[in-house]
């Protein structure tokens, strides 16, 4: 085989594997360059335009379902008058969990729909609910375990 077709050959086997993890640094690097769009970076503080994603820690929240049939926290804090993007994360190895937020315990134990939920997921499994809430107390608890799993929701 010519020398030059071995290289060729060899190029490709040790580059194909990699493709991917280029692409998603690619990617990631792209996401994460703090460009509004114009070129310019958003001054410290400033909300982003409409239809931009926020950065990490503005607008969003988490929370984690953990070993033990438990939610990591059982207050989380929110902003008022805004979409919130609740990241909800089931760290709970094969065990089932879901999320629901109510206007309050007494609305949820008495049936009424959740404000917002995820779907229930077996761990490992990360969902999300984006809400728009006013300042206020709101209930929370895991549909699969509702007795066991619940929590304040505070919109501030």
């Amino acid at each position: 085989m010519p020398r030059t077709e071995l290289a060729h050959r060899i190029g490709r086997w040790w580059v194909a594997p990699f493709l991917p993890v280029l692409g998603a640094a690619l990617v990631v690097a792209v996401a994460c360059n703090g460009d509004n769009g114009d070129g310019e970076t958003p001054p410290a503080g400033e909300t982003p335009a409409a239809g931009e994603t926020p950065a990490a820690g503005e607008n969003t929240a988490e929370i984690k379902m953990i070993p033990s049939i438990r939610f990591d926290k059982s207050e989380l804090t929110i902003a008022a008058d805004t979409n919130v993007t609740i990241t909800v994360e089931n760290t709970d190895d094969g065990v089932a969990h879901s999320f629901a937020v109510y206007e309050s315990e007494e609305g949820a134990l008495g049936g009424e729909d959740p404000i917002a939920e995820t779907e229930i997921c077996t761990a490992p499994c990360v969902d999300t609910v984006t809400l728009n809430l006013s300042a206020g107390e709101y209930f929370f608890r895991c549909g699969v375990h509702p007795s066991q799993m619940t929590g304040t929701l505070i919109a501030k």
